[in-house]
C-alpha cells in the first residue's frame, strides 16, 4: 500500500496528508514548521500482526490529540527508526531525540507530538502492545547510534524492515522478518544497558554478529575474541551462537572472505591485482591456507579459476 501527497492548495498546505496518515496509521494532525511546499510518501506492508511503513516527508510536526484517541480503537505502539533527519518525540512530559539510526517509541492511546525539524525519512513499526514488554515505553532512551552494539541492532532492524517491504505480504520470508522485528525491538533496551548477552535473545545477538562480520571481514584479526569484545560476552558464548549456523566462527568468516575473493577474481576492476593481494585484502594471512580453502569451495585453484572463469562465454578475449 502506498500514499503520496503534495501541497496543491494554499488553504490546504498539507494536501491530503492528514487523510493519508489516518489511512496508513492513526488519526494525526499535521502542522507546519516553515513556509515551504509540502511533500510526503508512505509505503506500508501488513505482516502477521504488525505493520511496517517507510515514511519520507518534508519537515513538519504531527500531533496525536485526545479528540483523535476518543474516536479510535486499537492499542499499539509506534516504534520509529530514524533514517534521515532528526525527530523530537514528546509524550507524558518525556522527550526523546531521535537521530539517524535511533529508535523512538510512542503509545497511540495517549497524546503525543512528533516534530521533524528537517526533511526526514524513517521506518515506522506499528506493534500491538501485548507483543512488546510492558515497560518498553516507560521513558525510553533508545539512542542506538551511540554504541557499536546499538548501531548493529539498528542496521539489522532496518534490513528486516526493508526485506518485509520488498516481499510479498504474508509470505514466509516476510513473516520471518516481522518476527525478528518484534524480537529486535523488544531487546533493544537490554542491549543498550549492557545486560548479560543471554538476555538479549540468541537470534537477535547472532544477527548482529553476522552483520558485524559482513562489514569487517577484511580485518585479519576478526574472530571469536573480537566478537566477544565488541558484544560484551564470552568467546564461549560466541561459539554457542554460531553453532546455530552449522559452521564455526572461523568457518563462517573464512567463507565470507572466500566470497569476497571469488567476486574480486572475476571483477575486471581487480584484473591487475595479484592473487596474493586479493587474498590479503580480504583478511587472509596465509596464502597456502587461502588456496586450499578456495579450491575446496570453487573446485579450482584461484589461478586456474581466474583463467577459466574470466573468459567470455564464447571463448574470445
Amino acid at each position: 500500500m502506498e500514499w503520496s501527497t503534495k501541497a496543491i492548495e494554499t488553504d490546504r498546505p498539507f494536501g491530503s496528508w492528514a487523510e493519508d496518515l489516518a489511512d496508513a496509521f492513526v488519526q494525526l494532525e499535521p502542522r507546519k514548521i516553515a513556509e515551504q511546499p509540502f511533500q510526503g510518501t508512505i509505503s506500508r506492508t501488513d505482516v502477521a500482526s504488525i505493520q511496517i511503513s517507510r515514511v519520507e516527508a518534508t519537515k513538519h510536526v504531527v500531533l496525536r490529540l485526545r479528540s483523535h484517541i476518543a474516536r479510535s480503537i486499537g492499542d499499539v505502539y509506534f516504534v520509529n527508526l530514524q533514517l534521515d533527519g532528526v525527530g523530537r518525540y514528546t509524550q507524558r512530559g518525556h522527550e526523546q531525540i531521535c537521530g539517524p539510526g535511533d529508535l523512538a517509541i510512542v503509545d497511540t492511546t495517549e497524546p503525543f507530538e512528533i516534530a521533524n525539524g528537517r526533511n526526514f525519512s524513517l521506518f515506522c513499526f506499528a506493534v500491538p502492545r501485548q507483543l512488546l514488554p510492558g515497560t518498553l515505553a516507560e521513558r525510553p532512551r533508545l539512542r542506538l547510534s551511540g554504541t557499536e552494539a546499538g548501531r548493529a541492532l539498528s542496521r539489522t532492524l532496518a534490513g528486516h524492515a526493508e526485506l518485509c517491504l520488498r516481499s510479498e505480504p504474508n509470505s514466509g520470508i516476510s513473516a520471518f522478518g516481522a518476527q525478528h522485528v518484534v524480537d529486535l525491538i523488544s531487546h533493544a533496551p537490554g542491549i543498550l544497558d549492557d545486560r548479560p548477552p543471554e538476555q538479549a535473545g540468541q537470534s537477535v545477538l547472532l544477527s548482529m554478529m553476522l552483520d558485524y562480520v559482513d562489514r569487517h571481514v577484511a580485518d585479519a584479526e576478526l574472530g571469536a575474541a573480537t566478537l566477544a569484545l565488541k558484544f560484551n560476552c564470552s568467546q564461549r558464548y560466541v561459539h554457542k551462537l554460531f553453532s546455530a549456523t552449522g559452521r564455526s566462527v572461523g568457518e563462517h568468516i573464512n567463507g565470507q572472505r572466500i566470497l569476497v575473493c571469488t567476486r574480486n577474481l572475476l571483477d575486471q576492476a581487480h584484473r591487475r591485482a595479484t592473487i596474493a593481494e586479493i587474498a590479503f585484502n580480504a583478511g587472509f594471512r596465509d596464502i597456502s591456507h587461502f588456496n586450499k580453502l578456495f579450491k575446496r569451495s570453487n573446485g579450482l585453484a584461484p589461478r586456474e579459476f581466474r583463467r577459466v572463469m574470466g573468459k567470455p562465454a564464447d571463448g574470445t578475449q
